[in-house]
């Protein structure tokens, strides 16, 4: 009995590794030099992210655009069991959330 103790206060004595480790940052800009689109180019970076990695979004567009934006994203990417963090004001949108792995599939509304 007193072995199993000691094993279980070996046990909870380990550090654990979180779940979470690896960062995504995209940043999401105006375009002065080209016409590719921005929200394009952070989707195909996204796409490149591993499950349960952190998805941390920064938008510097518009207070209306960067609200459609980062609400695709959330509902594409992000896993709803875990906390998401959307701050928009004038200037700055940033979005933190756990990546679900693959983007949901789209509904068909015909």
């Amino acid at each position: 009995m007193n072995k199993l103790i000691g094993l279980f206060f070996i046990m909870v004595s380990l550090p654990l590794s979180a779940d979470f480790d690896n960062k995504c940052s995209v940043l999401i800009t105006l375009r002065f030099q080209s016409n590719d689109d921005a929200y394009k180019d952070a989707i195909s970076k996204i796409e490149q992210c591993q499950k349960n990695d952190i998805i941390s979004v920064t938008s510097f567009l518009e207070k209306a655009v960067s609200k459609i934006y980062i609400t695709d994203i959330i509902q594409s990417y992000c896993m709803f069991n875990h906390e998401i963090v959307s701050i928009i004001d004038e200037k700055t949108s940033n979005l933190s959330c756990v990546h679900r792995g693959k983007k949901r599939s789209e509904r068909k509304l015909d």
